[in-house]
């Protein structure tokens, strides 16, 4: 495929996405039909699916991205936690969970759990990244042990699986449902409670 073309198709699908996310954020993925999204997009049946095969792929697609940044961003705090004080680092996380979930497709990672529990690919697919995100946390947590910010008694791994919970879908919901706390705000009320 010529580079012009190609770029081309990009911009289309990422269209096609970024207008899938606001349809999947306003009606949910269950009652989103593939015509709302072609609506939203302002393409005919036909050239939707030369981007896409289903509805499911688009949201594979979302949650590839979503999901895919969120890794990559935790790797880079991992990377540089050094630099930082512990603090700093989970404020960063903290702060990228609230960017994606107040973000184009508002509360996508609630559709997308809610899919999970009927659909085993997505459910299968979902899992694949949190496996990811769960190792990029647990390496964060290691170079910070290792760098003497964590108590020497802290168990890496299994202090890797609470961050996981406490950052993500403890603060979606919180942002979701409660008035927004900021990042800081709701760090520092999780470590005065402990």
């Amino acid at each position: 495929m010529p580079k012009l073309k190609e770029t081309v198709f990009l911009e289309k699908r990422q269209h096609i996405l970024m207008c899938a996310r606001h349809v999947f954020a306003l009606h949910g993925y269950e009652a989103t039909t593939i015509k709302d999204i072609l609506i939203a997009s302002g393409i005919s049946n036909g050239a939707l699916f030369v981007y896409f095969k289903s509805k499911r792929e688009i949201l594979l697609s979302i949650v590839d991205e979503n999901l895919g940044l969120f890794c990559k961003r935790i790797d880079e705090i991992a990377d540089s936690s050094h630099e930082m004080e512990r603090e700093e680092a989970f404020v960063m996380l903290l702060d990228l969970v609230r960017q994606i979930s107040l973000g184009a497709g508002r509360a996508m990672s609630l559709h997308v759990w809610s899919a999970a529990m009927v659909d085993e690919v997505i459910k299968a697919h979902l899992q694949m990244h949190f496996q990811r995100i769960l190792g990029a946390i647990t390496r964060l947590l290691a170079n910070l042990h290792k760098e003497g910010k964590l108590a020497k008694s802290v168990k890496v791994n299994k202090a890797a699986h609470g961050l996981f919970a406490f950052f993500i879908p403890g603060y979606i919901i919180q942002l979701l449902f409660f008035s927004a706390m900021e990042p800081r705000a709701y760090m520092d009320a999780h470590r005065d409670l402990w």
